[in-house]
C-alpha cells in the first residue's frame, strides 16, 4: 500500500515539475508559506522597478539622440549628472490582508445586527413585563 502511494506522489510531482509547478511541501506551515510568498513579491516589485528605472534610462537616451543627435547626447551625459529614478511601484497590499480587513469588517455588522435584535427583544420584554404589571 505504501508503494503504491509512493509511486503516485511520485507522478503527481513528476507531472506538476513538468508544468513548471513547484511541488508542494507538506511540512511548510502557514506561516512559512505567508513568508515565503510575500519574499516572492518583494522579489518580483524590486525586479519590476529595475526593469522601470531600465527602461526610462533607455527613454532618457532615445529622447537625447532625437534632439541632438548622439555627439549631444554623449557630451551632456558627461556634463551633467543622471536624471532622477522613476518613482517607485508602491508595494500592492496583501490580498490576504484585504481578505481579513473585510471579514473583519463583515464581522463587525454581523455584530451590531445581533446587538441591536438583542435589544429589540429586551426592550419588546420591558414592554411586557410592565403590561402584565
Amino acid at each position: 500500500m505504501a508503494a503504491a502511494r509512493e509511486r503516485a506522489q511520485k507522478r503527481i510531482a513528476e507531472r506538476m515539475a513538468a508544468a513548471g509547478l513547484k511541488p508542494s511541501d507538506s511540512t511548510e506551515t502557514l506561516v512559512q508559506r505567508q513568508e515565503r510568498e510575500k519574499k516572492e513579491r518583494e522579489e518580483r516589485v524590486r525586479r519590476a522597478e529595475e526593469e522601470d528605472s531600465k527602461r526610462e534610462a533607455e527613454r532618457q537616451r532615445r529622447l537625447a539622440e532625437e534632439r541632438g543627435g548622439p555627439s549631444a547626447a554623449a557630451t551632456k551625459a558627461a556634463g551633467k549628472k543622471p536624471p532622477p529614478a522613476p518613482p517607485t511601484r508602491r508595494a500592492r497590499t496583501d490580498s490576504a490582508g484585504q481578505a481579513d480587513a473585510k471579514k473583519a469588517e463583515e464581522a463587525k455588522a454581523e455584530h451590531a445586527v445581533r446587538e441591536q435584535a438583542i435589544k429589540e427583544e429586551q426592550e419588546a420584554q420591558g414592554a411586557e413585563t410592565k403590561r402584565l404589571e
